[in-house]
């Protein structure tokens, strides 16, 4: 999804400006989006000169003037247009796992520490990823309470899903880091890689 639609799917939400965007890019899209105000702006700027949102200044009394946009019919064509796309298959061969979880970049090196080491990093990130856990729940359970569209409910039970899939990965890979007794080297069995 490109920032261009990312944008234009906010708008169609409602009306808003760009800090509530950028908040909304910073809470969904952190990982791959974080952008500054002078790009956001810069992107509205040509997506204003391209037609596809139109921008309308707010005075309020006590703060400064606020620039809305909204989105025009072009902008809801284009996005239209842009979701009814079929998905892009991407690279079969690429392992874009490593994109969503990066704490498996640190996993491919484990061999090159000590066991215990790797052990509390997985302890580590085994907490995290509770906590992670936690959290979604807890927002899911606010938006069933505010009533918010189930196809955003369900997208909320995918993050749900894969967590508590990471955790089970993470709980298996600590019993294959576990030190043997005695020794710092890794448990991992006959015959393993180590």
């Amino acid at each position: 999804m490109s920032l261009k639609h990312m944008i234009l799917g906010c708008l169609l939400d409602a009306p808003t400006h760009g800090y509530e965007i950028k908040q909304r890019f910073k809470n969904f899209y952190q990982r791959s989006h974080g952008i500054n105000e002078g790009q956001l702006y810069t992107i509205l700027k040509k997506m204003e000169d391209d037609g596809l949102v139109r921008k309308e200044i707010v005075y309020q009394e006590k703060n400064p003037p606020r620039k809305v946009f909204y989105l025009t019919g072009r902008g809801k064509e284009e996005f239209y247009s842009w979701l009814m796309e079929d998905a892009p298959p991407g690279d079969l061969a690429s392992f874009d796992f490593f994109q969503v979880f990066p704490f498996l970049e640190k996993c491919n090196y484990f061999m090159h520490i000590p066991a215990g080491a790797a052990l509390d990093l997985v302890e580590r990130q085994i907490a995290a990823e509770k906590a992670k856990l936690e959290e979604f729940k807890r927002v899911k359970g606010k938006m069933l309470d505010r009533r918010v569209n189930h196809f955003r409910i369900s997208i909320m039970e995918f993050g749900i899903k894969f967590q508590e899939t990471k955790l089970d990965w993470l709980r298996n890979l600590r019993q294959k880091v576990l030190p043997t007794k005695g020794s710092d080297r890794y448990g991992l069995g006959p015959g393993s890689n180590k």
